[in-house]
């Protein structure tokens, strides 16, 4: 099976090696797909993704943050079957968008968001009816901007708050201690993609610690 990794915001393909190693150490091909999040051109992310593909088994989609809004604009353009990607795997991912962008916006300072406001980060209702299994993990450290912005009235993990990671529709959901960015860091998280890819469900319900 082959394991495709898309970044978040202001990030680079690069930050997304260690938790591709981690992947292949238990036994996924896997590749990283590295994207400009301030001028993001979809057709050239999308094919990106559909070259990285393997022809003659599954595929697995993970996406941090940002990249997890783009995994549903990609399936929701070019929908692909269960048979070649099976499963796909949010990691902090606003999957009805993020308040904090809002904020962001409304402050002034929307240029620093660049277009991806237009891929999902803008608040919006949706539901999860792509044929493939939707596992999203949430954090719950409180480390980052948000707190500073916007306080600490709802459970987040520093940019994204535990309830935007949550879609109806989805497969599975679990929370973790970990921060917006510490998680894909984690020898947790990629145990978790791998149990759920091989079972459909992660391993732990109750919130763990990373």
């Amino acid at each position: 099976m082959k394991v495709i990794i898309l970044h978040g915001l202001y990030m680079h393909g690069m930050v997304m090696q260690p938790l591709s190693q981690k992947l292949q150490k238990l036994g996924y091909d896997s590749a990283v797909i590295s994207y400009n999040t301030l001028s993001i051109n979809e057709e050239t992310v999308f094919n990106q993704i559909d070259h990285a593909l393997a022809p003659n088994t599954p595929n697995i989609l993970v996406g941090h943050s940002l990249g997890g809004l783009m995994i549903k604009h990609y399936l929701a353009a070019r929908p692909n079957n269960s048979n070649r990607i099976s499963h796909v795997v949010a990691i902090g991912s606003p999957l009805r968008g993020a308040s904090i962008a809002m904020k962001i916006q409304d402050m002034g300072f929307g240029a620093l968001l660049g277009n991806s406001p237009h891929y999902g980060l803008d608040e919006h209702d949706d539901v999860w009816l792509f044929p493939q299994k939707l596992g999203s993990i949430a954090g719950t450290t409180p480390v980052g901007l948000r707190p500073l912005l916007m306080g600490n009235g709802h459970m987040s993990d520093g940019t994204v708050t535990v309830e935007e990671t949550k879609i109806k529709g989805m497969t599975d959901h679990i929370e973790i201690r970990g921060s917006h960015t510490a998680m894909i860091y984690t020898n947790y998280v990629p145990n978790q993609i791998d149990h759920f890819i091989r079972f459909g469900l992660f391993k732990h319900r109750q919130t763990t610690t990373v």
